[in-house]
């Protein structure tokens, strides 16, 4: 499994459109997970894909882009 932090997002509101955006989504099937720290909401995405860090990194900010 691959893990890709993706940081401390601002708000919960803004850590959900995060998940609504990408989680489940794609062959890649990422899973979104964040938790409430400090008035933060740390983000990390999760894939099984058989792949490369570079390559799934790559379809998360492409899913992550088509998105807006």
């Amino acid at each position: 499994m691959t893990t890709i932090e993706l940081g401390n997002i601002g708000s919960k509101e803004q850590a959900e459109k995060i998940i609504k955006a990408v989680d489940g989504k794609t062959f890649m099937n990422f899973k979104v997970d964040y938790t409430a720290m400090m008035g933060n909401y740390p983000v990390s995405v999760s894939s099984d894909y058989d792949g490369t860090e570079k390559e799934i990194t790559e379809m998360l900010l492409f899913t992550l882009a088509t998105s807006i």
